[in-house]
């Protein structure tokens, strides 16, 4: 009876550990399967992030840079340039006689020729350079690394590729071009101001025109 009685408990404790051993695996396995789960929703509430940031800094219309990333990513520049030693400049550009387009044909056809505007000048930059609405028809593009000179060049090739455009009825898509170059110890306030004071001088010198 005593070696009955022992050979019960042993079997007991088999399978009390059995048991044990089988829930700890399917513990395991529910683990597993949580933290999968936990990847995934992470994975996907990044995802989100991403696009939200995506979409607070591209304008609606042209999907080009917003106002606010250009002036975060022109605080970036003015400072790498102080830091680096750099050349940085800036274009800001603005259509000309862009309100008879709306007043004629309508808002909708205004919003088009600004849509093909971007996109014709996006095909003019380097991968590094940034072109965002400013606001309305106006627009600017940073230029890292690059000298007054060359800022004028990429001017001229941005009017020469605003001449590739269909006029919207009998409006031609023209620009005004206001070039400059940071200086030393400017911030982007600054730099911004002047290629603003430059955009309305080529206004001044004429429809189409570029000025420093």
């Amino acid at each position: 009876a005593s070696k009955n009685l022992m050979l019960d408990v042993v079997h007991a404790g088999k399978r009390l550990v059995a048991e044990l051993e089988q829930k700890n695996q399917s513990l395991e396995y529910q683990v597993a399967e949580r933290t999968r789960e936990l990847s995934w929703v992470n994975h996907q509430l990044q995802r989100q992030l991403d696009e939200n940031r995506e979409l607070a800094e591209r304008d609606a219309l042209t999907r080009v840079a917003n106002r606010y990333r250009l002036e975060k990513a022109l605080q970036l520049e003015c400072e790498r340039a102080q830091r680096f030693r750099q050349p940085l400049s800036l274009i800001a550009m603005d259509m000309d006689d862009f309100k008879p387009i709306n007043d004629r044909y309508g808002h909708a056809r205004g919003d088009a020729a600004l849509v093909r505007v971007a996109e014709n000048l996006h095909t003019c930059l380097r991968e590094l350079d940034l072109l965002a609405r400013w606001g309305g028809d106006e627009f600017v593009i940073v230029l890292p690394q690059t000298m007054l000179g060359e800022a004028l060049e990429v001017a001229a090739r941005l009017r020469q590729a605003m001449e590739q455009l269909e006029p919207v009825g009998d409006c031609r898509l023209t620009m005004s071009y206001g070039v400059v170059q940071w200086r030393e110890g400017e911030d982007q306030h600054a730099l911004l101001a002047r290629a603003d004071k430059a955009l309305y001088r080529a206004k001044d010198a004429g429809k189409n025109a570029i000025a420093e």
